[in-house]
């Protein structure tokens, strides 16, 4: 009889092989003008996958990555997959001090990483595990295994086994280690597939970092399809335009401020974007006449897609035809593989229209926080998984979202989200990004504080952006103060570090106070 986890099993590195059968001469990712078909990838994987275990390396075992975008990326994420073996990615922006937290809590076999990332450090490296570093040819890196077979290896996975742990930023302390299975990356990228309309003649661009969840749910998600991938490094607007423009790009993923970057670009009439189909945005909300704007001069759909490393995304989705319906802070319905509520501290679900927690069910929940079982336990309370986001149902059965528990401001005896004010704030004309957090303040325990970056070029003034904050919001929601930037902290995934704002100006009242 046979075993039934070989019959009915659930594991990522299956998507690749299936896609290979079915499309076996269609091509499956493109980087600077290098193509390889479904085949090819499929075959570059199993050969990886079998690197790996000649190595000796076990089931359970890490490969711990340091990479930005590339083909050989790609082989390594899925090949690691193939082989039964758990992908660490990690953010090469972080601290060695935190890469090394990261090694320790792992105990990584091999370590992977682009060269550039790697130097000066790759004998620090070396003391955790072997290293094996990319110099951007991809036949440098396909020495290490050329001499494998091509054939898929037999190993034995479980859809429950952890495929992949993605460590979360450590804004209050050490980051927490996400582990997910290989049935919460295979289901959600199906869901995707069905919320987000995805087609197999979709040419889509795998864009935002790799290491990140939400363009890894992506790329698996086109690879579920059949469809193409092209891959870019970084994001350049020519470039992106060239692309689009060459590879008649259907499908795009991509922050607010890149798709604004393109409608005000200088050279954006010189390239045909004509095939751009659909231009999902994530992390931050549009506001509305960036959002009309790109419609009407871009062509596509947009949607919204929402999510956490902890419950893989796209957890809820914003649709296409909801998006010039309503404005705000909008993440619209659950995917079908979710159900989503709003509950009080308590554990009871609320109506609609009354304030909460954000928590989920669904097959695409972490498998728990790495060596950290308090914390797990914290985040299913009530058979739930809590996300820490605030968040109601309108009348319409949309998800609107408030703030994050943590950002909520509390002024003067008020709660201020801080996202209602950067939606405003972003209104202005003159503004190109904003955010808005809560620093103390000895009358108001708390005062909502702006930092905005303007638009290069233009002059700007602090009591011009609370004139128009006065004309949107609540006299206790106005800012306090406006502190103007060039550039705000960011991580490599384009969320604000609010963080470091708060720990760099937290005494920015007390020495205002002190120079009157």
């Amino acid at each position: 009889m046979y075993d039934v986890s070989i019959v009915n099993r659930i594991a990522i590195g299956d998507i690749v092989r299936r896609s290979a059968s079915r499309y076996p001469d269609k091509t499956a990712f493109v980087q600077q003008g290098q193509r390889w078909t479904f085949r090819q990838f499929d075959q570059l994987c199993n050969q990886f996958a079998n690197f790996l275990l000649s190595q000796g390396f076990k089931k359970g075992d890490v490969v711990a990555t340091i990479c930005t975008n590339s083909f050989a990326f790609v082989v390594a994420i899925y090949g690691t997959a193939k082989a039964g073996l758990i992908w660490v990615p990690i953010n090469p922006g972080v601290s060695l001090e935190e890469k090394k937290y990261i090694f320790h809590q792992v105990n990584p076999k091999l370590i992977i990483g682009d060269q550039p990332l790697l130097q000066g450090r790759l004998e620090e490296y070396r003391a955790f595990a072997q290293v094996i570093a990319l110099d951007g040819n991809f036949d440098a890196f396909y020495s290490f295994f050329e001499d494998q077979p091509v054939e898929e290896p037999e190993t034995d996975i479980h859809d429950r086994d952890v495929a992949q742990i993605m460590f979360t930023s450590g804004t209050t302390g050490n980051p927490k280690g996400v582990m997910i299975s290989h049935l919460a990356v295979y289901i959600a990228s199906l869901g995707n597939i069905i919320e987000l309309g995805l087609k197999p003649h979709d040419v889509a661009t795998t864009l935002m970092p790799l290491f990140h969840c939400a363009q890894h749910t992506m790329t698996t998600s086109f690879l579920h399809i059949g469809a193409t991938n092209v891959i870019l490094n970084k994001f350049d607007p020519v470039e992106f335009m060239e692309n689009i423009e060459n590879e008649k790009i259907t499908w795009t993923f991509m922050l607010p401020m890149m798709y604004k970057a393109i409608l005000h670009h200088p050279k954006r009439k010189d390239y045909d974007l004509s095939s751009l189909r659909t231009c999902l945005y994530a992390m931050a909300p549009m506001d509305r006449s960036t959002l009309e704007m790109l419609i009407e001069e871009l062509g596509g759909e947009f949607a919204l897609g929402t999510g956490q490393t902890e419950i893989y995304p796209a957890t809820m989705v914003f649709k296409p035809e909801e998006q010039l319906r309503r404005f705000g802070s909008y993440w619209g319905t659950s995917s079908l593989i979710n159900d989503t509520a709003v509950m009080d501290e308590k554990g009871n679900i609320l109506s609609k229209g009354q304030i909460g927690e954000i928590v989920h069910r669904g097959p695409n929940v972490m498998i728990g926080y790495l060596n950290n079982e308090q914390a797990t336990e914290e985040s299913q309370k009530f058979g739930w998984h809590h996300t820490g986001d605030l968040g109601y149902w309108d009348e319409d059965g949309q998800l609107v979202f408030v703030d994050r528990k943590k950002d909520m401001i509390k002024t003067g005896g008020e709660n201020v989200a801080s996202i209602q004010v950067e939606q405003v704030l972003l209104m202005h004309s003159k503004v190109v990004n904003a955010v808005v957090v809560g620093l103390p303040h000895e009358r108001w325990s708390e005062a909502v504080t702006a930092f905005v970056v303007p638009k290069p070029d233009v002059e700007i003034s602090e009591e011009e952006i609370l004139e128009h904050c006065k004309q949107h919001l609540g006299t206790f929601q106005v800012p306090k103060s406006v502190i103007f930037f060039e550039q705000l902290p960011m991580t490599s995934t384009g969320k604000i570090q609010k963080h470091i704002l708060r720990k760099q100006y937290h005494d920015f009242y007390d020495k205002k106070r002190g120079q009157k």
